[in-house]
């Protein structure tokens, strides 16, 4: 199973340095859940080019700029929104990205998302659903943050399924997915179909279901209906302001 976890937050107009300020962060909040997540390093751009340690900041910065810099060449418009920010890896070996789960930390400050994302996570952590609990809590102890999601993905019977894809309720809204936050207080009462809750900070911590088996049909219909409640309340972002 392959989880991503995503934050919402408001975009934010940064420079390199800032940008790096604005991972540092994030790594922090993790680095509080597992020793796993103490240590970064900048995803390399090629085969050939090396992992560079998030510690060493005048080459972290390098890394950054460049990357801005191309991506301003291909879109030059894209300048006026700020730094692009930089996908880290917690394994600085092949080796060591493998059996960590080949993570990825993705920090894009001009689009207003923070992304975690863990292959296979079943294989490399003894309780899935208790580190991706403890991730999304870490993760949302930033007050800025106003909704977060949970993806899953897996093979069943041959093929590859998303929950976001193949399996959630509305093509024009977000998902909450295996569990997820929203910056309102929420009680049982209101939101039943959800298998827990938690009050953090000024929102609330959801659970859809304990154990999120995309080939479990009575799983994914309690995500679903937790969802479809989520929406009724008018917590669903929409994808498109319009709507």
């Amino acid at each position: 199973m392959n989880i991503t976890l995503t934050c919402s937050l408001p975009a934010m107009h940064l420079d390199a340095a800032e940008a790096y300020q604005e991972a540092a962060g994030w790594i922090d909040r993790l680095a509080s859940v597992h020793p796993h997540f103490e240590e970064w390093w900048v995803l390399p751009d090629g085969p050939n080019d090396h992992p560079v340690g998030f510690r060493d900041a005048a080459a972290t910065l390098l890394s950054i700029q460049k990357a801005d810099e191309s991506f301003y060449r291909e879109y030059p418009g894209a300048h006026a929104l700020g730094s692009t920010g930089l996908v880290l890896t917690n394994g600085g070996t092949e080796r060591l990205w493998k059996e960590r789960g080949k993570v990825a930390l993705v920090v894009q400050p001009a689009s207003g998302e923070v992304a975690l994302a863990i292959y296979r996570i079943e294989a490399v952590y003894q309780s899935p659903g208790q580190m991706v609990w403890s991730l999304l809590k870490a993760l949302c102890s930033d007050p800025r943050v106003t909704y977060a999601r949970t993806n899953v993905q897996a093979l069943i019977a041959g093929r590859l399924v998303t929950y976001s894809v193949d399996c959630s309720v509305y093509p024009h809204r977000d998902f909450l997915g295996w569990m997820g936050y929203v910056d309102k207080p929420l009680s049982a009462d209101q939101l039943p179909q959800a298998a827990r809750l938690e009050g953090h900070g000024r929102g609330t911590l959801i659970l859809s279901t304990e154990v999120l088996d995309l080939a479990d049909h009575a799983a994914v219909e309690q995500v679903n209906g937790t969802e479809a409640r989520l929406d009724e309340l008018d917590l669903l972002p929409a994808l498109t302001p319009s709507i």
